[in-house]
């Protein structure tokens, strides 16, 4: 390979490098008002499908059973009563009973094995009353991301999930304010469509291929020079 072949390539390579390193979270966000079992959540189900079928088989969290090895939780408790009923939190497994319970404060996600996609269903919300709930986390670099929480009232539900293709994610921290929650149904792991750690986005694939289209055509002309 020539040297300035060589060096477009490279250029095109570190175009490459750089969008993803700047890619934000792809984000699945669905939430219903004032529900009380997850069939009421239509909104934050078809949010759930919709982070599934994308990030393909993950490990699941149902609070049934203990703690898989590679996940530990920091903050709340994990119950079959809220104290307060179905406005405070409720499991969301059919069949189950058990779901994770947080009183104000915060929780926290810590991967034994780096992730790049988590989601789970969250009831017991009042966004209108307790404002300002996010998730935080940092991408495995030195990038923090923020996610806003979808409006959901009167012991509302939702479904929170995101993916970053590629990147290496050790926890995730959800601030729950002043809020009483129940966490359930947690899905984490690598998605299926991020075989490697990277999968980049269309915008980025075309430039790329548009790049190394005009290093072959200059190819091309130099040999027909000679």
């Amino acid at each position: 390979m020539s040297k300035p072949l060589l060096a477009l390539t490279l250029a095109a390579s570190s175009l490459f490098v750089s969008s993803q390193a700047a890619a934000a979270p792809v984000v699945y966000l669905g939430a219903d008002n004032s529900v009380t079992s997850l069939a009421q959540m239509t909104n934050s189900l078809a949010a759930a499908s919709s982070f599934l079928a994308v990030a393909g088989a993950l490990n699941t969290v149902d609070f049934e059973s203990a703690l898989p090895a590679n996940l530990t939780i920091t903050g709340g408790s994990t119950t079959n009563n809220s104290g307060c009923g179905a406005p405070c939190g409720f499991n969301t497994t059919s069949g189950g009973s058990f779901f994770r319970l947080v009183s104000g404060g915060s929780v926290t996600f810590t991967f034994t094995n780096p992730v790049d996609a988590f989601g789970f269903f969250v009831n017991g919300l009042q966004t209108d009353l307790v404002p300002q709930q996010t998730i935080v986390y940092v991408d495995g670099s030195t990038v923090t991301q923020t996610i806003n929480m979808p409006a959901s009232t009167g012991g509302g539900g939702a479904f929170v999930g995101f993916i970053d293709f590629g990147q290496l994610i050790s926890s995730v921290t959800f601030n729950a304010t002043n809020d009483i929650l129940g966490f359930d149904d947690l899905r984490f792991g690598r998605s299926a469509n991020a075989p490697g750690g990277n999968v980049p986005e269309p915008a980025t694939l075309a430039l790329v291929g548009l790049s190394l289209a005009g290093l072959a055509a200059t190819r091309r002309r130099k040999s027909a020079s000679r």
